[in-house]
């Protein structure tokens, strides 16, 4: 941290005057802004008093450089010798964590440089948070009452104590019936004066009351500051908030030691007094963890709130957040007043999650200066705006206005949950061993040993998926589409759970894709292509075919027999006279010939109705999934065109056959649908489905790879537990992965979510996010994390597993991956996304069409045709604001773009 002026003068004086142990120095700064100097050094022997004070004024002219206005107050300059005889001793250090009033905060504030660094305070279950307000009548307990009730419905074990024992209010705001027999006026009050040896008649489990809420999973509990009568207000005028009780501890610290013991509280909420009084410091100096400030948008509380801050910031380990209420007006123009005041708070603040963040050397890397310049420096305040339910209300909560006081129990919660996390991550050899135990496992549903079940994640796009009336499946590479393909067809029984019943009647074949080894090549789809040519044939005659090849080979059906099978009996003959299973010269020319023979046609037409009404008649039905079409089928010479434009007809002809029973499923990248034209291409309009991985659908995915580990889940279930990944809501979820990879990037006024920065980093320009990208980003930063074992000059955080920098040096992995991949797809542009080596993330059009005329304008011209299909394959997209592109992040790294520079 940056020395203090303090400090500097103090040392300066010390190096002038001080070199021996018989010499010191005691500097004070008085809280009127006098410097007060004691100097005891054997350079005064033989001076003057007045040549001794001309020294050191002169010494004192540093204070003109340091900026600082200052006047000298008491200059005490003696020699050892004098100083001994006059029995002054150098100053004690000062225990700078006993700070118990606003005294001490002010002496501590204008001296800090007679204070240790006060060290971070370790983590207190339970956590207290401290409502406080410089002025009344800002509903500071009214929120209280709320947000205690929002955490207690979310499970949390909420104790809420009223230490505004000057106007107390709090168990008459929650209606508390009954009410407890004492209160903590009366239980502070024995304490403070009960003779040695004896024990107190008050017990702390005498003093609170309980909050009845059903439906609730947590508890809320009341200590009330006490019966407000004439005894009550003797014991409160009596009553010193620095009393130490005869064990040597405070008030405060026996009261929550003893709370403690009898209702192991998750959080305390305490309400404190308003203003600058003995018990608000106990409430913020002694009791605090967390405090959260309250206060009306104008200057009068900005001025009391920003004289608070000056002197608790001593304190540098207490976070502070601060609320506005009630706020009268929160059009645009009465927000732009409270952003004001919020954003003078923030420069004369320096709040410990700033300072004190475990986030280190490995958590300010490069990749938390986002790309993204749009992003406002701070979040929005915490606002509150003028509510008459709330003013008139005889109790609280108000059910219909909780919701305004969610992000301040938000805020709780956060900080409630990391505690938790370290209290569960605890044994460093033990948190090296779980991390060791992730594996990550990739979804590869073609390997019939993998455990599917435990690792597909059924996306919120599964149910349209199950509707038989949609047969195209669009996406691009590397979204799931595959997955899908083989889960209808190696994986039945996983399939149909997850269908929950909704498959049990479908029979899944493969119309064309890798389920079956035996299956055209590229080079024989382009003699195919040559001859429905030369044939006068059609595309819809092969994939009718085909279609009728695969269900004769797989035995699905029977050719009847007699005089209804006659006719069929020519295409009977040439379908068994196939040779075996290996796709042979005479499967294409079978093929071919059922494609382009006129009378052959017709027949696979009514072999194909036959099919349908067999199916019917067993009430299945019959899903044809093609896949594998981007790569079997050369984009060239118009053969994958006019071949999926036959496959799309064929669909149409059967539904214009009334063929119910059979049904399609047609895999296909985004980009070719988008650019595929053909007559009645609307016709699919609503029957399609464009698969994208919701933040939720990745989240649950992450969860779902991470409990692999037995250890893992363990921790899981002892934080947060998850009974069902696909019902559990997004917060659960994200709650379960803060053990993994904690929940804060980074702190303070431009804070980061981890779970919000790996589903941004894996999202590409078009919104598209890759499940195959997130398992290589965590196994990339399992394998960084763990490199870290050992090294005892680097701290592990305490809160998760995985640090941000090792997130980082995965996330590089899982970029190089998908860079690999893309070029895979558009091999024609390799050269134009090598030449984005060194290129700005955030390119103008001139930087971006100078690398286009370099390495691409030979392949997809003219410009602006290349820049609207890079946006349409997810790689770049325009910015009106900044007048740039923006190169998705998923990208970057892989090509090793410059990300830093670029404004």
């Amino acid at each position: 941290m940056q020395e203090t002026w303090q400090g500097i003068l103090k040392q300066e004086i010390t190096n002038h005057y001080v070199s021996s142990q018989q010499e010191w120095v005691d500097v004070n700064i008085s809280t009127s802004g006098l410097l007060n100097l004691t100097i005891v050094s054997d350079q005064f022997a033989d001076l003057s008093i007045p040549q001794r004070k001309e020294q050191v004024l002169s010494l004192l002219s540093l204070l003109h450089q340091l900026k600082v206005s200052l006047s000298p107050g008491f200059l005490s300059l003696y020699t050892p010798q004098e100083a001994e005889s006059l029995n002054l001793s150098r100053p004690q250090v000062v225990n700078g964590a006993l700070v118990y009033t606003w005294q001490d905060l002010v002496l501590q504030a204008a001296n800090p440089q007679n204070y240790p660094q006060p060290a971070q305070r370790e983590p207190r279950v339970p956590r207290t948070v401290t409502f406080y307000s410089f002025k009344g009548g800002v509903g500071r307990t009214t929120a209280l009452t709320h947000v205690a009730w929002i955490l207690a419905m979310r499970g949390r074990k909420v104790v809420a104590v009223d230490l505004d024992l000057e106007a107390p209010g709090l168990s008459t705001a929650f209606n508390l019936n009954p009410q407890p027999e004492y209160g903590i006026v009366d239980y502070f009050y024995e304490r403070s004066y009960l003779p040695e040896g004896v024990e107190p008649s008050i017990s702390v489990a005498k003093i609170f009351g309980e909050v009845r809420m059903p439906n609730a999973t947590g508890r809320l509990f009341v200590v009330p500051a006490g019966y407000l009568n004439l005894d009550y207000v003797s014991k409160v005028d009596d009553l010193r908030a620095i009393t130490v009780v005869d064990s040597g501890e405070s008030l405060w610290s026996v009261f929550t030691r003893e709370i403690k013991e009898q209702l192991q509280p998750d959080i305390i909420l305490v309400d404190s007094r308003t203003g600058i009084n003995q018990w608000g410091a106990l409430s913020l100096l002694q009791a605090a963890d967390e405090v959260i400030i309250f206060l009306f948008p104008n200057e009068q509380n900005r001025q009391g709130i920003e004289l608070l801050l000056q002197s608790i910031q001593a304190l540098k380990n207490i976070s502070i957040n601060f609320v506005f209420t009630p706020v009268p007006d929160v059009t645009e123009t009465g927000m732009s007043k409270v952003r004001k005041i919020w954003n003078n708070l923030h420069k004369n603040i320096k709040n410990a999650r700033d300072i004190n963040d475990e986030t280190n050397e490995d958590e300010t890397s490069d990749s938390d200066s986002d790309l993204d310049e749009s992003q406002p420096e701070l979040a929005e305040p915490l606002v509150v705006p003028y509510l008459s339910p709330i003013a008139l209300a005889d109790s609280y909560p108000v059910p219909a206005l909780v919701d305004y006081y969610t992000r301040i129990a938000n805020l709780i919660d956060e900080e409630t949950d990391e505690l938790k996390r370290k209290s569960i991550l605890t044994g460093a050899e033990h948190r090296w061993e779980i991390i060791e135990s992730l594996e990550f496992p990739e979804v590869n549903a073609a390997d019939p040993k993998q455990e599917l079940s435990l690792l597909f994640q059924r996306t919120t796009d599964f149910e349209r998926f199950l509707d038989d009336m949609n047969c195209l499946i669009r996406g691009r590479k590397g979204t799931g589409k595959t997955a899908l393909y083989w889960l209808l067809l190696k994986h039945k029984s996983v399939a149909q759970k997850l269908a929950h019943g909704r498959l049990d009647n479908t029979v899944g074949f493969s119309g064309h894709g890798r389920f079956h080894d035996s299956r055209p090549s590229r080079d024989e789809f382009k003699t195919i292509h040559k001859e429905l040519q030369r044939k006068e044939g059609s595309w819809e005659a092969f994939w009718r075919a085909y279609l009728l090849l695969r269900l004769f080979k797989e035995n699905y059906f029977k050719f009847p027999r007699g005089k209804q099978g006659a006719k069929f009996n020519n295409l009977k003959a040439i379908l068994k006279d196939l040779p075996g299973d290996k796709w042979q010269y005479e499967y294409t020319q079978t093929l071919i010939n059922l494609s382009t023979d006129s009378s052959l046609r017709l027949i696979v037409k009514d072999a194909i109705d036959l099919i349908d009404e067999q199916a019917k008649s067993k009430s299945e039905t019959l899903w044809f999934l093609y896949d594998d079409l981007d790569e079997d089928f050369p984009e060239v010479g118009e053969v994958r065109h006019q071949a999926l434009t036959g496959l799309f007809q064929l669909i149409q002809a059967c539904e214009a056959r009334r063929t119910v029973a059979i049904r399609f499923k047609i895999f296909l990248r985004e980009d070719i649908w988008t650019r595929l034209n053909f007559d009645n291409k609307s016709h699919f309009n609503g029957r399609d489905i464009l698969l994208q991985w919701t933040r939720i659908d990745f989240l649950r995915l992450a969860l779902r790879q991470a409990i692999q580990s037995n250890d893992f889940k363990s921790l899981v279930d002892r934080f947060s537990p998850v009974e069902s990944i696909d019902q559990a809501s997004e917060e659960t979820i994200d709650r379960a992965l803060e053990l993994l990879w904690g929940s804060r990037r980074r702190r303070g006024q431009k804070t980061k979510y981890v779970s919000r920065w790996v589903y941004e980093r894996l999202t590409d320009s078009s919104g598209t996010t890759f499940p195959r990208s997130l398992s290589l980003l965590l196994k990339g930063s399992k394998e960084q994390e763990l490199t870290y074992r050992g090294q005892t000059s680097i701290q592990s955080p305490t809160d998760r597993l995985l640090r941000g920098k090792s997130l980082e040096i995965g996330l590089k992995k899982a970029s190089e991956e998908r860079c690999n991949a893309i070029k895979e797809e558009y091999p024609d542009l390799r050269r134009f996304f090598d030449h984005l080596k060194g290129v700005s993330a955030l390119p103008t059009r001139e930087e971006l069409q100078t690398v286009w005329q370099e390495s691409a304008q030979n392949v997809l011209s003219p410009f602006d045709e290349f820049a609207d299909w890079l946006n349409e394959i997810g790689l770049a997209e325009w910015r009106d604001n900044e007048q740039r592109y923006k190169i998705a992040d998923i990208y970057v790294y892989g090509f090793e773009m410059i990300r830093q520079g670029a404004v």
